[in-house]
């Protein structure tokens, strides 16, 4: 027992050392960081039938086909057909864009035209090469 009393001893005396801290407290590190403006969110919702239904939340502004645009807070409805494509390009060869469906035909650059879902687009170089096929000129065809 004399021998194991000393043993304690200096393991609660080593254990008791070992808690105490004696280096000076640590200073706090500052960090700086750049404070950004609030940010716009503009949420892209979903696609209901030709519209892309979009939410703004702050002040932000859509801009589509260079001249249309949406802003401000809500909900906003952008037509699909009114959003520039690739297919566009091939659209501006050909005047006149036909509907196999309805045999009517329209300005290429109409709403109407980039509408037309693909397996139904006819296009013609004039309104007579349309007219002799069997279609019929639409409202906007001047």
């Amino acid at each position: 027992m004399k021998k194991i009393i000393p043993i304690l001893l200096a393991a609660a005396f080593g254990f008791l050392a070992g808690k105490l801290n004696l280096a000076p407290p640590a200073t706090p590190e500052l960090v700086e960081r750049e404070i950004r403006p609030e940010i716009s969110l503009v949420v892209l919702e979903k696609i209901s039938g030709d519209q892309l239904l979009v939410k703004i939340d702050g002040p932000a502004r859509i801009l589509w086909s260079g001249e249309k645009f949406a802003e401000g807070d809500g909900d906003h409805a952008i037509p699909l057909g009114q959003i520039p494509t690739d297919l566009d390009l091939e659209f501006r060869k050909f005047p006149f864009v036909g509907n196999a469906k309805t045999l009517k035909f329209y300005p290429s650059n109409s709403y109407p035209a980039r509408g037309t879902r693909v397996r139904d687009r006819r296009f013609f170089e004039s309104k007579n090469s349309a007219i002799r096929s069997g279609f019929t000129p639409s409202k906007l065809v001047k």
